[in-house]
């Protein structure tokens, strides 16, 4: 009777094995780069002239900015607010946005600001997700750092391009 049984164990085993499922396709999910890119930093503003960071659409196509939101290490380290881009705000196709940094708590509690000895920047989208991360270089009050050409390499350069194609 003990050998019956595991003969029968094992036939049961073999079907078991035997049978054919088909295993779940697995379909790789795609993440294209993001058309929106921070293009050119300037961190050696005044009163009159701010500190901005310029975004750039690298696409065909216009994008709405609603719920982006950009930042300094305090909004990444949560000691200060992310500063949100205006709702409505679109960049037409291979367009530029220029936000102007250095706005007062009052008018901003972000206290969004560029440091004149370099720092790193965080672009968020409207789902939260860090599109960018840039840590620009110190520099000069006739200089700028950006992407040339426009959503390309990192450079310090001395042409200063603001909401305009970067050389």
């Amino acid at each position: 009777m003990k050998n019956y049984l595991l003969l029968i164990f094992f036939i049961a085993s073999l079907m078991f094995v035997s049978c054919e499922r088909p295993e779940p396709v697995i379909v790789p999910i795609v993440v294209e780069p993001t058309v929106i890119k921070i293009n050119e930093i300037y961190s050696r503003g005044v009163t009159t002239d701010p500190d901005w960071v310029e975004i750039y659409n690298a696409s065909s196509f216009p994008v709405t900015l609603t719920g982006y939101k950009i930042y300094d290490g305090g909004g990444q380290g949560g000691t200060k607010p992310k500063m949100s881009i205006p709702a409505g705000v679109t960049i037409p196709a291979k367009g530029y946005y220029v936000i102007v940094t250095d706005i007062l708590t009052t008018v901003d509690p972000s206290g969004f600001g560029l440091s004149s000895a370099g720092e790193e920047v965080w672009l968020e989208d409207a789902s939260g997700k860090v599109i960018e991360d840039v840590t620009f270089l110190a520099m000069d009050v006739t200089q700028s750092y950006s992407r040339v050409p426009d959503g390309g390499t990192w450079v310090l350069t001395s042409t200063i391009t603001r909401g305009a194609a970067n050389k």
